[in-house]
């Protein structure tokens, strides 16, 4: 388990309220600063898109609350970017970007798509006017101006271009009276609010399977069910996949019952970069054992849905992955729970082991404890038949553990052929979920 970051800086209106908060790049090694320093600055938005919509939620921001988003040139045509709740973020043109006629389209697109633009830092040259045309606030730093300065930088503006004026920098109460005064709506600065840190915990992640996954989705040819296959072998990689569907844009309020379902809604291109963010991080391992319970839980639970519930087998699949969040990300399994988009039904057979899922849960839960003479709930099936189909859940997932332990020693890398027979063999699961 690591601890990530958010830096956080209010900005408020005409009134001193807190409308939105413009998200900072916050390191661990930085101590109090928040300058971006020597990281890549699309390195840097990438680390605070994953912490705030990932790791930590932005949810804690409050529903009502604006984000304000510093973008480069390299992500502003990103799909990644995309995925983004436009209702909620703002997205930045930083100052120092080359305006070319493919930025100002990529920029025409998200506007187009919902998002709210903004130019951070302006001065106006008209090489600025096609984003100044497309752009809703216009950010003016105001630090160590007076009011004949900051009247200047508001006439800069061509007759025509009225966008809602955003003053950063504040640092005095005469500054902001000033701006009060000519008209501007937005405002951020040291004399208003300092920016604050937010903390998290990033879970454990199997970096093996996230840099596999990350090899293979290079494949133009690899097909949905075949991601589903590879995130579905690492719980983490599966947690954090549902937790920024559940914050960005993509799930439209809608209960996800299913990896499959959740990677259709993605896209392949956006779980690329998805992954690749995820691979390139500094990720932790946590104790290999909870994957191979969680694992084992899965298969478990799957098992029963194919051999004897087919339709539920999907969702019998979900209960299982999720149902040891608490022991992997060590935190309590209803908060690892609350902002996942699962659907209320397999949150509860998860919680409280209700319904048919749950107690197919349960029993897994028990069988492991050792168990084996409570009274069966399942219709048609004995003691000794899901005794069988543990033993036959937990082989498979030690097995899985075994090929990344050879792979950690330096062994030769398994063939394409022979992963698929394996995959037959073990009775793979299918749908993942």
């Amino acid at each position: 388990m690591s601890d990530t970051f958010l830096g956080i800086q209010p900005i408020f209106d005409r009134e001193r309220r807190i409308v939105a908060y413009e998200l900072l790049f916050r390191s661990a090694a930085a101590a109090q600063a928040f300058d971006h320093g020597s990281i890549d600055p699309d390195q840097a938005t990438s680390q605070v898109i994953l912490n705030a919509f990932i790791d930590i939620g932005v949810e804690h921001l409050g529903d009502d609350k604006l984000l304000f988003l510093n973008l480069t040139e390299g992500l502003l045509a990103s799909e990644l970017i995309q995925a983004l709740p436009p209702e909620r973020v703002v997205l930045e043109i930083l100052e120092t970007v080359r305006i070319t006629p493919d930025l100002v389209e990529s920029a025409r697109r998200l506007v187009e798509q919902g998002f709210t633009l903004a130019l951070d830092d302006f001065i106006y040259t008209p090489e600025w006017e096609p984003l100044l045309a497309l752009a809703h606030i216009v950010k003016f730093d105001v630090l160590d101006d007076d009011h004949a300065a900051i009247a200047a930088k508001i006439a800069s503006l061509p007759a025509g271009y009225r966008p809602r004026l955003l003053a950063e920098k504040i640092e005095t109460q005469q500054q902001f009276q000033d701006c009060l005064g000519l008209g501007f709506d937005l405002f951020q600065g040291y004399h208003l609010a300092r920016p604050e840190v937010l903390s998290g915990k990033r879970p454990p992640a199997n970096c093996l399977q996230a840099l596999r996954l990350l090899a293979r989705l290079q494949d133009e040819t690899i097909s949905l069910q075949e991601v589903e296959r590879i995130v579905s072998q690492d719980v983490t990689l599966s947690y954090r996949l549902l937790r920024f569907i559940g914050n960005a844009a993509i799930s439209q309020g809608r209960p996800i019952q299913t990896l499959m379902q959740a990677i259709t809604l993605v896209g392949l291109r956006t779980v690329r970069q998805w992954a690749a963010l995820l691979a390139l991080g500094a990720l932790d391992l946590g104790n290999p054992y909870s994957f191979t319970r969680s694992l084992t839980y899965a298969r478990f639970c799957q098992i029963v849905g194919e051999r004897h519930f087919n339709a539920e087998k999907d969702a019998l699949f979900t209960v299982g992955l999720f149902s040891n969040l608490d022991e992997i990300l060590l935190i309590p399994l209803r908060e690892a729970l609350e902002h996942l988009p699962l659907d209320a039904r397999i949150k509860q057979a998860i919680l409280k082991h209700e319904g048919f899922l749950g107690d197919v849960l349960a029993k897994a839960q028990r069988f492991e404890d050792g168990d084996r003479t409570a009274e069966v709930s399942l219709p048609g099936l004995g003691a000794e038949t899901l005794a069988i189909y543990f033993l036959e859940a937990f082989a498979w997932a030690r097995d899985l553990q075994r090929q990344v332990e050879s792979s950690d020693r330096g062994s030769r890398p398994r063939s394409h052929h022979e992963s698929r027979n394996d995959l037959r063999s073990q009775a793979r699961p299918r749908r993942l979920t």
